[in-house]
C-alpha cells in the first residue's frame, strides 16, 4: 500500500470477530464506551448515528441502547458486516441498524446527526479525504478516537506501529499490505474547525488513544 491509497479488507473480518466474540461476553471495550459517552454530550437520544470502520457493530449497537433512533455502519470487511448485522438482531436491533460494505473515504454515506471514526483515522496513510467525506455527512456532531500523536506517548505509538508495520509486511497473505499510522491531531482539528465544528470534549484514553469529540457551532447554541 502506497501513500493516498485506502486501506485493502485484508484482516478486518477477522478483527470483527474476535470483537463480536468480545462483545457477547462483556459487551463494549471501555475505548468504545468513552466514546459513547462523548457522543452524549452531543446529544445521543433520538438521533441518526454513522459508524465508519464499524468492526462488529458494537459502537452501532450500544448508540442504539442508549437511545439512538437508528444507526448506519460502513465496513471494508464483508465479515465484519455479517458480524454486525448478527450482532444487532441478537439486540433486538435489526429493524434500526444497517450496515453496508464500503470505504468511508468515498462511500456515498446516509447524512446523519452523528458521525463517528473509531481508530479508524489510523488506517489511512492520508486522514484528509476521509475526514473531508466524513464530516459532510455529520448534521450535529462528529467524534473520533485515534492514537496519540504527542508527548512521550506519541513518540512511543510511532515506535510501536514501525514494529507493527514490518510484521505487517511480512506476513502479505494474512494483512495485504495493511499498514497503521500516527497522525497529527492539528490538522484534522484544522478541518472540522473549517467545516463549521467546534471541539466539546478530548480527553486520553489506556494512555494510547486520542478521543475528540465535535459538535457543529449551531447545535451548541
Amino acid at each position: 500500500m502506497t501513500d493516498g491509497e485506502d486501506p485493502p479488507g485484508c484482516c478486518f473480518d477477522d478483527w470483527a470477530r474476535s470483537e463480536s466474540r468480545r462483545a457477547r461476553r462483556v459487551g463494549a471495550d471501555g475505548v468504545t464506551s468513552a466514546l459513547l459517552d462523548g457522543l452524549a454530550r452531543v446529544g445521543l437520544t433520538g438521533r441518526s448515528v454513522l459508524d465508519i470502520g464499524a468492526g462488529a457493530g458494537t459502537l452501532v449497537v450500544g448508540a442504539l441502547e442508549r437511545g439512538a433512533a437508528r444507526a448506519t455502519g460502513f465496513d471494508l470487511g464483508p465479515g465484519a458486516v455479517e458480524a454486525a448485522r448478527g450482532l444487532a438482531a441478537e439486540r433486538g436491533f435489526a429493524a434500526k441498524a444497517r450496515f453496508e460494505v464500503g470505504d468511508g473515504s468515498v462511500a456515498d454515506l446516509p447524512p446523519s446527526d452523528l458521525v463517528t471514526l473509531n481508530r479508524v483515522i489510523c488506517c489511512y496513510p492520508d486522514p484528509g479525504p476521509l475526514v473531508d467525506h466524513t464530516v459532510a455527512a455529520a448534521g450535529r456532531g462528529y467524534a473520533f478516537v485515534l492514537p496519540r500523536s504527542t508527548g512521550p506517548m506519541g513518540l512511543i505509538n510511532r515506535a510501536v506501529l514501525r514494529v507493527g508495520n514490518l510484521w505487517f509486511r511480512a506476513r502479505p497473505g494474512v494483512y495485504g499490505g495493511y499498514r497503521a499510522f500516527v497522525h497529527d491531531v492539528g490538522p484534522i482539528h484544522d478541518r472540522l474547525v473549517a467545516a463549521g465544528f467546534r471541539r466539546v470534549h478530548a480527553e486520553h484514553l489506556r494512555l494510547v488513544w486520542q478521543l475528540a469529540v465535535y459538535a457543529r457551532v449551531e447545535a451548541t447554541h
